[in-house]
Formats: structure tokens, C-alpha cells, sequence
């Protein structure tokens, strides 16, 4: 058995392209019904503002519907959002999100949540493959409805978060990234208190993501340096991921953010990646905390988070857990919850900043069709050699990547870009 069309973080793909198509949508519904609920059972629905979104929802409500099971249409939501409702929903046995994240709009993808809010395993991504692949019996007709109203509930919920903290007099921008937390964001940090200038909160279906999100960071930077802010606060298309930007305009990615949480927070230990940079583990070990290491994505950090008892975890790319709120990466919760810990702490995002001495660090994007290529004896044997040549000045990580036809090849050393692009070289020769 296996979970071929299930990547790092669900099913993602070109949106118009099986199984992100009607038929496929349909598939994955019932698939999804079928695994988690029996009739009568509620699943509740959630996407972000991409234009091919729509045909996706009504897919996967076909599908759901036609093996009896009740659909709740939150609408236009984070996806840690959703994963918040179907936690908090007495009558929801599954959540169900389409997003491509902070990919363009060409893509989309459907994430998919337990009764918990958590995120899959690989035991149950290969069951649903395999129902997805051979199909399922229709049994019933199930009922849908509308519940725009439960994203207010999410929202109450992220300012609850910040507890008595207030924002008062802070001045900060907020880049939405046209995505699911457009309007969303921006209220948050208002009923915080915060002055707050919105950035790229206007979806048309097509601009999510577009030369903005925590994947751009450029105009946001521009713009806190420009009015003298304190944060930019950067989110990607479905609001998972989180950037920040110092006062200075400077970007903190996962690995800053993480310090500042676990060294602000005196935690015992905290769960990075194998991407995370050894600049910041070197960083926490200094300040007496452990170090865990997981695969690349969030639903792995978990698995290690529910293991090792530890309070954060996350990914560079700014997927953070906090597993005692949400047990999901959430950008809105985390920012809120860095801020609190930067101002309570009187130093400055920036000083905060300067605390970490990251290492050179290179990461070049491969184009690769076949991702089983990379476990080729020659191409194996190539990356243990240069891992042996780096030995402890350095780190290499070769891996495909989990939502694009890619190999993502990062490499941690003094010339880190000029040999990351001699590896990839050598890596085309070889594959």
C-alpha cells in the first residue's frame, strides 16, 4: 500500500488535474466520509479565496454527502482556522481544507484534520489512498448548511490567546498574502490594541501569494522601515506559515521565531527539522535547551513533539507549533504570541534577532520528475561523500520535495551557495 498522491502536507497538485479535479474531488470525499464518519456524522468544510477553490468544495461536498455524512461550510478561513473548529466542534468527526498554501493559484490541495483538529498519519494517508484509488459504496444522503458565523469563533479565540497582554499604541503591518486570513488578520491585532496597517488583504482568486506572503517578504520589509513600524507580521495563503520583520526591515524566519519563543519562555527543549539552521540549535544548546530533530513537515514535528513532552516546534519556513493552544502551525497565534514574549522581555525584535549567528545557508530548487531517482545507489553514494567532505563544519540535505516536482538541496558551509550549485549539477549528471 502506499500514499502516492498524499505529499508533505496533503493532496497538492495543479488545480484542474486528477485528483484536484471534479471526479478526483469527489473521490477524495467520499474516500474522506467514508474513513472517518458514519451517516449522520458532521464534517466541516473550509478553504482559501483561489478561484479554482470553489469547484473543489462543491467536489468534495458531493462526495461526503453521497456516503451520508453532514457538511458544515465555514467558508473562506486559515486552515489552522479550521483545524481550531473541527477541535472545538462536538459534532465534527473531520475537518477538511482546500489550499495550495503558499503556492500559486494555479495550485490548490485538500487538508485534512482528525476529530482532535490534528494533522494525519502515514498509516492513515495510505488508508485513504487506497479508498481514493479503488472507491468506495455510496450509502445515504447527507445534509449541508452553512456556517460563516464559527470564523468568529476562531477569531475570539486567537485574541483570548494573548491573555491580559494589550497592544496599545503599537504600530505594525500586516501582509496577508491575498490569502484565507484577509480582514481576519488585521482585526485580530486591532482588538489587540495594535495601530495596524493592512497589506495585501484584497483577493481577486488569482493574486494569492503574488509578490507578497511569508515566502516575499519584500514589500512588507519596505514598508515598516518606511513608516518607522515595530513589526511586520507576513503570513502565507492559508496563514500557517509566519514571517516576521524587525524594525530594522530585517527578515526572522522559523529558526528566529523559535528562538525567541523557547529562550523568552525558558523552555526545556524544542522540536526543529532537519532544515533548521545549526546556527540557531547551537543557539538554544547555549542557553541549556535540547534539541530534537524531525523530517520536513509540521505533521512530523508533532509526532516528535508528542513524544519528547516539548511545548514548540516547528520549521524554518515558519510552520510553529504551540501544541498546549492548537496542535496545528498557526501564523495569527504565533505572532501574537512572539510579540507578547519580545515587548514583556524590553528588548527589541532586532536585539532578539541578534542574539542567533546563523550559518551560511544555501537552498536550490531541482527540477525532478521521478522522486524515487534520488534513492539511486550512485546518487546515494554521491551525497554521503560530500556529506563526509563537509564533516562537522557543515550540513547537507538533499530531499524531494513533499508538494512540487522537485529536489530541494540545502547545504550549511562556509561557500554554502557555490557548492549547493555544484552538488545539483553533479546531481543532474547523475539522475
Amino acid at each position: 500500500m502506499s500514499r502516492e498522491l498524499f505529499g508533505t502536507d496533503g493532496v497538492r497538485g495543479l488545480a484542474g488535474t486528477y485528483p484536484l479535479d471534479e471526479a478526483g474531488s469527489v473521490r477524495i470525499g467520499m474516500a474522506v466520509g467514508t474513513h472517518f464518519a458514519q451517516p449522520g456524522q458532521g464534517v466541516v468544510i473550509g478553504w482559501d479565496p483561489r478561484e479554482s477553490s470553489a469547484g473543489l468544495v462543491d467536489g468534495l461536498i458531493k462526495g461526503l454527502t453521497a456516503v451520508g455524512v453532514n457538511v458544515t461550510k465555514a467558508g473562506v478561513l486559515p486552515t489552522p482556522g479550521l483545524a481550531y473548529l473541527t477541535r472545538e466542534g462536538k459534532d465534527f468527526v473531520a475537518g477538511v481544507m482546500v489550499t495550495a498554501s503558499h503556492n500559486p493559484y494555479q495550485y490548490n490541495g485538500v487538508k485534512v484534520f482528525d476529530a482532535d483538529g490534528g494533522k494525519l498519519t502515514d498509516e492513515i494517508e495510505t488508508t485513504l489512498n487506497k479508498l481514493i484509488v479503488d472507491g468506495v459504496e455510496e450509502r445515504g444522503s447527507g445534509e449541508v448548511k452553512e456556517a460563516t458565523e464559527l470564523v468568529k469563533s476562531y477569531e475570539d479565540f486567537l485574541v483570548a490567546s494573548a491573555g491580559d497582554f494589550r497592544l496599545d499604541g503599537t504600530a505594525l503591518a500586516v501582509d496577508s498574502a491575498n490569502g484565507a486570513a484577509y480582514g481576519l488578520a488585521a482585526r485580530v491585532f486591532e482588538r489587540l490594541g495594535a495601530e495596524v496597517t493592512a497589506l495585501f488583504d484584497k483577493p481577486d482568486g488569482r493574486n494569492i501569494n503574488d509578490g507578497c506572503s511569508a515566502t516575499d517578504t519584500k514589500a512588507l520589509s519596505q514598508r515598516v522601515v518606511a513608516d518607522k513600524l515595530a513589526f511586520g507580521v507576513a503570513l502565507d495563503g492559508d496563514a500557517d506559515r509566519l514571517m516576521l520583520i524587525d524594525e530594522q526591515g530585517r527578515q526572522l524566519n522559523g529558526d528566529h521565531i523559535m528562538y525567541i519563543l523557547a529562550a523568552a519562555g525558558n523552555l526545556p527543549g524544542v522540536v526543529l527539522t532537519v532544515m533548521s539552521n545549526l546556527g540557531v540549535e547551537n543557539a538554544l544548546k547555549a542557553k541549556g535547551i535540547k534539541v530534537e530533530r524531525a523530517q520536513v513537515g509540521d505533521r512530523y514535528v508533532l509526532e516528535s513533539l508528542r513524544k519528547t513532552g516539548f511545548k514548540l516546534g516547528g520549521e524554518q519556513s515558519g510552520h510553529i507549533i504551540l501544541p498546549a493552544l492548537i496542535e496545528a502551525g498557526d501564523a495569527l497565534l504565533v505572532a501574537i504570541q512572539v510579540i507578547k514574549a519580545t515587548q514583556t522581555s524590553g528588548k527589541t525584535l532586532a536585539e532578539w534577532r541578534d542574539e542567533v549567528t546563523m550559518l551560511s545557508q544555501a537552498l536550490v530548487n531541482m527540477p525532478l520528475a521521478d522522486k524515487k531517482a534520488l534513492g539511486k545507489p550512485e546518487v546515494q553514494a554521491f551525497i554521503k561523500a560530500q556529506t563526509a567532505q563537509l564533516g562537522d563544519k557543515g550540513r547537507l540535505l538533499v530531499r524531494p520535495s513533499g508538494t512540487e516536482p522537485l529536489a530541494r538541496v540545502m547545504v550549511e558551509a562556509p561557500d554554502a551557495q557555490a557548492l549547493a550549485e555544484q552538488i545539483v549539477a553533479k546531481l543532474k549528471e547523475l539522475l
